[in-house]
């Protein structure tokens, strides 16, 4: 007997947190993506100092090399981008960028340039960092771009009230620079008691995982002349289909169901459906494991409103007869020695549909050489999702030399993608 489990259950897990973080947009963007907003702003700058007659070039040099500062700097950030190992250095980024927005406005007017509005942008960026002391080098920053004009035109020796003049922007930066900084510190704690909640619950889905994959069957010797397997993909880190099988009283007990819904809730369903048709083990009519469980659903488990779809089989060893139930589920086939292949439906409603279910009890024979498979709907998705899949799983079992062979080759198919469904098949062949 053998079980298979998907080995990337524990790996879809631990993604679980970085993909809720980046669907609530807090990835942090790289140096590039913060610096093209300065880059796209600073070329229209550029351009409509040229081409709008209202607006003054007072220096095509100083306007040349504020343009070569910006390309220089924006590569430099495409460097440190495809290279994380130089984050260290991003801060000289924004600070490039108060150099060349102060050359930009000494070539366009000087102290009358009108774009001494682009500094707002590498204001906001260093403000943003971690750290009281982003504010001040905020403000210094703007300080530059407004003094580096001034400077260079010698303005200040022949007009000083310039000087002061010119220094309201940067005090404006630095007001704008200290709101920009605890709003981002409050987003970076609220960043991190996201991040340790979502910890603490990938953490409790990985812990349920363990458990829902330790309550599968086990390798424990082989039923002499048959052989058996199974497999449970869940669409998300649990799952709310099960299957089992237990050694009987001249025998072999095999289980499948589906519970209505996915996720924690249906996999704790799904646990307490399994030891409940476990616990009718020494009863040789399927029908009181359904009845009990029926039990159960409408009691112990009525808040839940929930239903249950489950296929329970007893096969006696020596001459290959299945006694079963099924409680709404109806697909499980028997592949005969010829490659016909028989479903065994039926009319009955699932566990929980109904206050007052009954159940047929029914048999089949399995003969040497035979198969019989039940899988849950999850398989119709990886076809075209309707009951012609039927006839593909029933291809499969035909093609297929083992028990163990016909769940792999499904399993296949059902990690090629992410399924909407949980995917669950479980296999009894019968030696030739």
């Amino acid at each position: 007997m053998t079980v298979t489990v998907p080995s990337a259950l524990a790996a879809g897990v631990r993604l679980n947190g970085v993909r809720m973080l980046r669907s609530l947009g807090l990835d942090a963007p790289s140096p590039l993506v913060k610096q093209l907003p300065t880059l796209a702003l600073f070329g229209v700058a550029v351009i409509m100092s040229v081409v709008v007659p209202s607006l003054e070039v007072t220096s095509v040099p100083g306007l040349a090399a504020a343009a070569v500062i910006m390309f220089a700097n924006t590569v430099f950030a495409v460097v440190i981008t495809a290279r994380p190992a130089l984050k260290r250095l991003e801060i000289l980024i924004p600070a490039a960028d108060f150099v060349a927005i102060g050359v930009l406005r000494f070539a366009t007017g000087e102290s009358q340039s009108i774009f001494a509005s682009l500094a707002i942008l590498p204001v906001v960026w260093v403000a943003a960092m971690e750290g009281r002391r982003f504010i001040a080098f905020a403000a210094l920053g703007a300080l530059v771009s407004v003094i580096v004009p001034l400077l260079i035109a010698a303005d200040v020796d022949s007009n000083p009230n310039e000087l002061f003049r010119a220094a309201f922007n940067p005090v404006a930066f630095g007001a704008a620079a200290a709101v920009v900084n605890e709003l981002a510190r409050q987003a970076r704690k609220q960043l991190r008691i996201v991040r340790v909640r979502e910890e603490a619950a990938a953490s409790e889905l990985s812990q349920a995982a363990v458990v829902q994959r330790a309550l599968l069957p086990k390798d424990g010797g082989s039923l002499a002349g048959y052989e058996v397997a199974g497999v449970c993909i869940p669409s998300k880190s649990v799952g709310g289909d099960f299957f089992d099988w237990y050694p009987i009283d001249g025998g072999i007990a095999l289980t499948i169901g589906d519970v209505m819904g996915k996720g924690v809730g249906a996999g704790m369903i799904a646990a307490t459906a399994r030891a409940v048709v476990r616990s009718a083990a020494r009863r040789d009519d399927p029908i009181i494991a359904l009845e009990r469980l029926a039990t159960c659903l409408a009691t112990e488990l009525s808040e839940a409103a929930t239903f249950v779809t489950l296929f329970h089989a007893r096969v006696r060893a020596a001459d290959g007869l299945v006694s079963y139930a099924d409680a709404g589920h109806g697909l499980t086939l028997v592949v005969r020695a010829d490659g016909t292949a028989e479903r065994l439906s039926s009319l009955d409603f699932p566990l929980g549909a109904l206050a007052d279910d009954g159940w047929a009890r029914l048999e089949t024979v399995l003969g040497r050489g035979e198969t019989i498979v039940s899988f849950s709907d999850g398989v119709l998705d990886l076809y075209d999702g309707t009951l012609t899949a039927v006839d593909e799983v029933a291809a499969i079992a035909r093609s297929t030399r083992s028990a163990r062979e016909l769940v792999d080759a499904i399993a296949s198919v059902a990690r090629l993608e992410q399924n909407p469904d949980d995917v669950t098949i479980v296999a009894l062949r019968r030696d030739a």
